[in-house]
Parts: structure tokens; C-alpha cells; sequence
């Protein structure tokens, strides 16, 4: 279901990806900024991992590892 490269962009997609514990990385501008980890909440707005890091959505991608 979530493939290595998989985007997650829908809130259903960042809800799994959280339950499931899948590793996340982020992209901005085609290139990849930070090999996250794991979700640990999301807004309408931003992603915060469970290091502590938050990207916004609008300006972000964030991709299955």
C-alpha cells in the first residue's frame, strides 16, 4: 500500500502514515532536506516528527523511505 516513494498528501495518507509508524522523508524544490522519521502529529498546516522537526505542508513533500 505505502511504497518506498509513495507522497502522502491527503489527511487519511498522514493519519496511516502515523498509525503505521512509517518512515518519512521531506522534499522541497525536488531535493530531499531531512530523512525525518517517524510522524508524530499533523495539522491542516504542518507535519512534526518525532524529532522534534516541523515542516510546513505548503511547502513541503514528504515521501515513504
Amino acid at each position: 500500500m505505502y511504497k518506498s516513494g509513495f507522497v502522502i498528501k491527503t489527511t487519511a495518507d498522514f493519519d496511516n502514515a502515523i498509525m503505521f509508524g512509517l518512515k518519512t522523508e521531506v522534499w522541497q524544490n525536488g531535493e530531499i532536506i531531512d530523512y525525518a522519521g517517524v510522524i508524530e502529529s499533523h495539522t491542516n498546516d504542518s507535519v512534526t516528527f518525532m524529532n522534534e522537526s516541523k515542516y510546513l505542508k505548503a511547502t513541503c513533500e514528504f515521501r515513504v523511505r
